[in-house]
């Protein structure tokens, strides 16, 4: 039995990760893409064997026997778009940002309730080869009781597309959230209590965030930092401290330090080498969205967790236009 899809909006992530993620199991059809691009519904054609669309609602009415939607469209357009998918009874896969804020993450996590359909949220973060290993070594105790996460990445780069303008969803803590904050927030395994947030437009145009820090404490009293920086060389890419040691990562190599501080000498080190896609490899997302659908294998990134993630981010940007730190976060009890 194959899963009759379709990819809404083939840019180029929907292209390099969506369509190839999809093509890589053989549970799947590909059966159609949606693009408002002329061209780009040309280049499907030509490339991909299958039809083209100008939008979602033209696709369904062509294709009554649609089952899975991966919507690759612009981050202002995801909630509606996945919820008229849901009410025509077609399960739907969100790329990053699933939700613009918890008020449309609401709508959709009741448009699935409703519907009976699936959100399968995309976190790709859950199933990098880097983050698994560190959460693997925390889970084992390999430094002991964790009190403080760091989560960095660096890069020097400017862009001048629709992701720097906030009317349409962008600023790079919408489009970096769900692989800088989000894994933070998994590895803590703890409510937020209390969230400090920090933007700064630095080299972009448009009105969007390029540059952005968050400190977050925890109730089980693990304090975590996350940050994206407008750099050229920066920090470890994960620095998990613990009462007995230390876990690094610069993305391409873990190195875990472990040292009883009641004793003196040497920490006993160790490194973990990196092997396949830094931020996760999309074949083995698809693959586990074609296990939930057809075996009903839980699915690795929650709406739940992926609601949590919207929330604090949320709290980040009133933090930071408030300049105030920010402490009340909502229960899901209502919601799910």
């Amino acid at each position: 039995m194959s899963i009759k899809t379709a990819i809404v909006g083939f840019g180029q992530s929907g292209e390099l990760s969506h369509a190839y993620g999809i093509q890589a199991n053989r549970e799947f059809d590909l059966v159609a893409t949606c693009d408002l691009s002329p061209e780009r519904r040309n280049y499907a054609r030509q490339n991909l064997s299958c039809e083209s669309y100008p939008d979602h609602r033209e696709l369904l009415a062509a294709r009554s026997d649609l089952e899975l939607a991966a919507i690759v469209t612009r981050s202002d357009t995801h909630c509606a778009v996945a919820c008229e998918l849901l009410e025509a009874g077609v399960n739907v896969l969100v790329t990053k940002p699933w939700a613009l804020n918890a008020i449309e993450a609401e709508k959709m996590m009741q448009a699935q309730q409703s519907s009976g359909k699936r959100i399968f949220p995309w976190i790709p973060m859950y199933w990098s080869p880097e983050y698994t290993k560190i959460k693997e070594l925390v889970a084992d105790g390999a430094i002991g009781r964790v009190f403080a996460i760091r989560r960095y990445i660096a890069q020097f780069s400017q862009r001048s597309d629709w992701q720097t303008h906030l009317k349409y969803g962008g600023g790079y803590l919408n489009n970096w959230g769900a692989h800088i904050v989000q894994p933070l927030l998994d590895l803590a395994d703890s409510p937020v209590s209390r969230v400090s947030g920090h933007l700064q437009q630095a080299i972009n145009g448009g009105d969007g965030d390029d540059n952005f820090l968050a400190v977050m404490e925890f109730e089980n009293g693990i304090l975590g930092i996350a940050e994206y920086a407008q750099a050229m060389e920066g920090l470890p890419s994960f620095l998990v401290q613990g009462t007995h040691g230390t876990i690094v990562s610069d993305g391409s190599a873990i190195t875990l330090l472990q040292k009883d501080p009641a004793q003196s000498g040497d920490a006993k080190r160790s490194q973990f080498a990196i092997h396949g896609k830094r931020f996760g490899d999309e074949a083995d997302i698809y693959r586990d969205v074609a296990r939930s659908l057809l075996e009903g294998v839980p699915f690795r990134a929650s709406v739940e967790d992926a609601y949590y993630g919207t929330d604090v981010l949320d709290a980040i940007r009133e933090s930071h236009l408030k300049k105030t730190a920010v402490s009340k976060f909502p229960s899901l009890n209502s919601l799910v």
